[in-house]
């Protein structure tokens, strides 16, 4: 019986139309993803971009700055810190003006710093104040100085970005899962009457339900791995234009995340949308399935 399900005189074109579909709509949710991935990466790359510069006193000790040097690497909020001595400080000056400023003044005014480049999941205004203000603290300590504005400007666009791309994932999304239930509907539909018979004859609703769901869960696998092949089939065609997109699936195991991911939205989706319309079949009259 399982092997004839979805199967109408036209079966063969009915299981393709149906394969189809479900891949087309797991493209769009591969790409969702994808662009997902990149929106994290566009906005982890700016927020790392941020840097903390710590001024600190002339009479601070070389194991002084070390410690706090090192208890800033070990920090939640610090992606990394890079230290400056006074001459390094000067000699960068220098090549900038193009002038011996420090001849000139009779003494070297800049004083040494760490440069502390902020982590990009650490992008709190309120826990970044405190920050400031434990570093200011500090006896070796200066001053602190970041771009407060640009920093809170920063946050609120790529706030903005992050919720623009929620939304359009949702959407996109609920536009999916309608597709794949319309899609196994269709499929299903073919079988109204197989089903009303078997239920009229005392067949429990999970005995009439479970080949229907093994063959949805199976479309939903080969659907799933035929969109794969199709976006990675692009990738791949296209990979030195998407050069960019690539170097970002590759980090972190994004690449496996969007595998899983769209195989997990085909088993998910088929699974549903097959039970939906089963069971939508099987409390239908047999009067209205004409």
């Amino acid at each position: 019986m399982a092997k004839s399900l979805f199967k109408t005189s036209g079966g063969t074109i009915s299981s393709l139309s149906t394969l189809i579909g479900i891949t087309l709509v797991l493209v769009l949710v591969g790409v969702l993803l994808i662009v997902s991935l990149i929106g994290i990466s566009v906005t982890n790359h700016y927020r790392g971009q941020v840097v903390i510069q710590v001024m600190l006193e002339d009479e601070a000790s070389d194991s002084e700055i070390h410690q706090l040097k090192k208890q800033i690497e070990g920090s939640e909020y610090a992606a990394s810190a890079t230290y400056t001595s006074k001459e390094d400080a000067a000699k960068l000056m220098q090549e900038e003006l193009g002038e011996e400023f420090v001849d000139f003044l009779g003494h070297n005014p800049l004083p040494a710093s760490i440069d502390i480049q902020l982590s990009p999941d650490f992008d709190q205004d309120e826990a970044l104040k405190e920050v400031i203000s434990d570093l200011q603290q500090n006896d070796v300590v200066r001053e602190v100085i970041y771009q407060k504005n640009l920093l809170q400007q920063m946050n609120a666009n790529l706030s903005k970005w992050s919720l623009g791309i929620m939304i359009i994932g949702a959407l996109l999304l609920i536009i999916a899962v309608v597709l794949i239930i319309n899609t196994i509907q269709l499929a299903v539909f073919s079988q109204r009457f197989l089903i009303k018979s078997m239920q009229l004859v005392g067949a429990t609703h999970w005995f009439i339900q479970n080949p229907f769901l093994r063959r949805g869960l199976w479309y939903g696998f080969v659907s799933s791995i035929f969109a794969l092949a199709i976006i990675f089939g692009v990738l791949f065609y296209f990979r030195e234009d998407l050069a960019d997109v690539i170097e970002i699936l590759q980090d972190k195991n994004s690449l496996i995340f969007v595998i899983l991911g769209v195989i997990a939205v085909g088993l998910i989706m088929s699974w549903i949308a097959t039970a939906y319309a089963v069971r939508r079949f099987i409390r239908t009259e047999a009067a209205k399935l004409y």
